[in-house]
């Protein structure tokens, strides 16, 4: 008797679930008004949805919480080698049938290049099993000093050892750098190569590729808002991921400049690239920190910013001394 009363209530429970509906399990210190702004929705919602009659919770009680359904939007693709039509319905959630239907392709063949319109729906990346004790472990092979110049303009009455002295660098150095000859005489307005000082970039003996960093929901009306990223919905707590191999350059919470991204991580990557992540929970990498593509950095959060619990996420490059942002969906794998 108690089984079949047990499927009855599940049976209950399930029928009133939509797709767009999501489970939460109740933690210790929750409460309907945390719940309800952790995922953007009223706490009256939520007592509708589950049938509650007071704001009584309790740890483990399992809640329905009620996510408003979005139409799909459609993005620009560019097919990389070793995509299929299968690969990228799956990757955004979507069908073979409805991709040829939407670029009018009378087959399933596609070329390394090629456009595609995509309907943005879900990013289907399998979910791996992560140790979220452990903390990302440094990898310093792939480390190169590379030397860092800037540009003296030769005054009137400057002379190599005045030079030298003001900018606290070689003598020797400035003569080799620029091929200065005996007796080592300077006009002014001449330009000199100077070298300040060595740093760290990270060299790779591959591509660069960029991979999802979160499982969960793609929210493409984060850029229609006029940010550079991309939001990607999941529950508190879940990992986040390093998107490619890099130092990471900051990491915590910027309140002067960066106060909107809450708990903030910025890795860059070689050939000028860099990847933001933003609404996190836990941070579990420091500044100058090596990390390897996949390495657990931290977790989702719940942002006040942007009313629901997941990352924000951006990748730029930096080209010339100017900064372009790059859309994710086009280059994440």
């Amino acid at each position: 008797m108690r089984i079949f009363s047990f499927f009855i209530s599940l049976f209950l429970f399930l029928s009133t679930l939509s797709l767009a509906d999501e489970i939460y399990r109740v933690r210790r210190g929750d409460t309907l008004g945390k719940i309800a702004k952790k995922f953007g929705v009223s706490v009256s919602e939520i007592k509708r949805r589950n049938r509650l009659r007071s704001n009584v919770i309790y740890p483990g009680q399992k809640l329905i919480i009620p996510t408003k359904s979005k139409k799909l939007k459609l993005i620009t693709y560019r097919v990389k080698r070793g995509d299929t039509l299968g690969k990228i319905a799956k990757r955004f959630g979507t069908t073979v049938k409805e991709l040829k239907r939407i670029n009018r392709l009378r087959s399933s063949v596609i070329r390394v290049g090629q456009k595609l319109k995509v309907p943005v729906k879900v990013s289907s990346v399998k979910r791996k099993k992560v140790d979220l004790s452990k903390k990302a472990k440094f990898a310093p092979n792939g480390l190169t000093k590379v030397p860092v110049y800037k540009y003296y303009r030769v005054k009137k009455g400057d002379s190599v050892l005045k030079i030298a002295k003001k900018l606290r660098v070689s003598p020797r150095s400035i003569i080799r750098l620029n091929h200065l000859r005996k007796p080592y005489i300077l006009r002014p307005g001449q330009k000199l190569k100077i070298l300040v000082g060595y740093k760290d970039v990270l060299k790779l003996n591959r591509p660069i590729e960029f991979h999802f960093p979160l499982d969960g929901r793609v929210d493409p009306t984060v850029r229609e808002n006029g940010y550079p990223g991309i939001f990607i919905l999941s529950k508190p707590g879940a990992p986040i991921r390093a998107a490619e191999t890099g130092i990471v350059k900051f990491a915590g919470t910027n309140d002067k400049f960066l106060k909107a991204y809450g708990n903030l991580v910025i890795i860059q990557h070689p050939k000028g690239f860099q990847t933001v992540y933003g609404n996190l929970d836990k941070i579990y990498v420091k500044k100058n920190q090596i990390v390897k593509r996949g390495t657990v950095i931290g977790t989702a959060g719940a942002s006040g910013v942007w009313r629901r619990s997941g990352l924000y996420f951006d990748i730029s490059k930096v080209y010339k001394g100017k900064t372009y942002h790059i859309n994710p969906l086009e280059v994440l794998k």
